[in-house]
């Protein structure tokens, strides 16, 4: 298929809502088995439980009448796993006996880091489509090493305080170097909305776990007191931990609900206009009791969480498309090595909207 329409036979635009027709019960089938085949087969399954996975949630995601699908290969994803894992044992072996030389090692993987966010970011955007059209990822690793390297600098030099205009240029580049098909989507984070969101949730933080203190003493007055019991103290301490984990989770929820509505109402593409709509009261009480349910559980309840945010998030998401737009798709467009999105995965590295 070389070209897709939009919408057709419409004469305004119009505001659609993706849904998400996955279930609790079907997941946790999924998950059960990938999570028993990836243990016997000691991770080697572990490359056909994340493509079983992505093909469940893309196939699940409805967008104007058509479901996303997803085409990765678990053989690439196994090979990609493969060099991650050499990857990550000689940086643990090194570190370990020459301590030293690991700073030599972080030093070859910052370098890298360019080319690693590029390649991971072309392989998610390539095995993804919609409407029998690919995605894509377009920057170079030259672009993307003047950003995260070039602008990523300012926040180690300005102590910090550079970091939300980082963002704010990543995600911006990031955002503009995706497209469906052909058509490229364009984003511009305005840096001050970023700086006033980190503010806040700052303040949130810093409010919230400054009462902790307060907060323990009064429910465990016997705990702060010399000579209490061991009994008291322990729990003294846990009411304080839970009450600074509770104004992080706060934070947390605060940052990504505000960080994602702006990227998206500030993306764009020809026939196409974003809006997220996520609530920071929402979201972070699906996190707390995602939280308590995966521990009351021993885990179990696992995939029922999985399922309660993809199904919030897409619910707070619409696109506005405008009419007779059609996209062509990208000629001789040709699949990518898993290696980048692997060596994301294990070393923890996320430059993703």
């Amino acid at each position: 298929m070389i070209a897709a329409p939009l919408i057709t036979g419409a004469t305004l635009p119009r505001s659609a809502r993706p849904e998400f027709t996955g279930s609790a019960n079907e997941y946790f089938r999924i998950w059960i088995v990938n999570l028993f085949f990836t243990l016997v087969t000691l991770g080697v399954y572990s490359a056909w439980a994340k493509v079983r996975k992505k093909k469940y949630f893309y196939g699940n995601t409805r967008l104007d009448g058509d479901t996303f699908d997803y085409f990765a290969e678990p053989m690439a994803i196994l090979k990609g796993r493969a060099i991650a894992a050499i990857a990550f044992a000689i940086y643990a072996f090194v570190s370990e006996l020459y301590p030293l030389a690991s700073w030599v090692l972080i030093g070859v993987g910052v370098a890298f880091l360019p080319w690693l966010i590029v390649r991971s970011a072309m392989f998610g955007a390539r095995c993804s489509s919609w409407r029998g059209l690919r995605f894509d990822f377009t920057a170079t690793t030259a672009e993307t090493a003047r950003i995260i390297l070039g602008i990523g600098a300012l926040v180690p030099l300005t102590f910090g305080l550079a970091y939300p205009y980082f963002v704010a240029r990543r995600k911006s580049f990031v955002a503009s170097h995706y497209a469906f098909g052909q058509t490229g989507f364009s984003c511009n984070v305005r840096p001050g909305a970023l700086y006033a969101i980190y503010t806040r949730a700052s303040l949130l933080f810093v409010a919230l776990a400054a009462s902790a203190g307060g907060v323990a003493w009064l429910l465990i007055p016997d705990g702060f007191k010399p000579g209490s019991s061991t009994w008291a103290i322990f729990a003294f301490v846990l009411v304080f931990y839970a009450v600074v984990m509770t104004g992080y989770s706060a934070a947390y929820a605060y940052l990504q609900s505000r960080i994602t509505n702006l990227v998206w109402s500030a993306t764009h593409a020809p026939g196409a206009r974003f809006e997220s709509h996520l609530q920071a009261r929402a979201l972070f009480w699906l996190y707390l009791s995602n939280v308590l349910a995966i521990v009351g559980s021993s885990g179990l309840l696992i995939p029922w969480a999985v399922v309660r945010v993809m199904r919030y998030r897409i619910e707070c998401f619409a696109v506005t498309l405008d009419p007779d737009t059609v996209h062509h798709a990208v000629p001789g467009l040709v699949g990518v090595g898993a290696a980048g999105q692997e060596l994301g995965e294990i070393f923890n590295i996320d430059f993703g909207l």
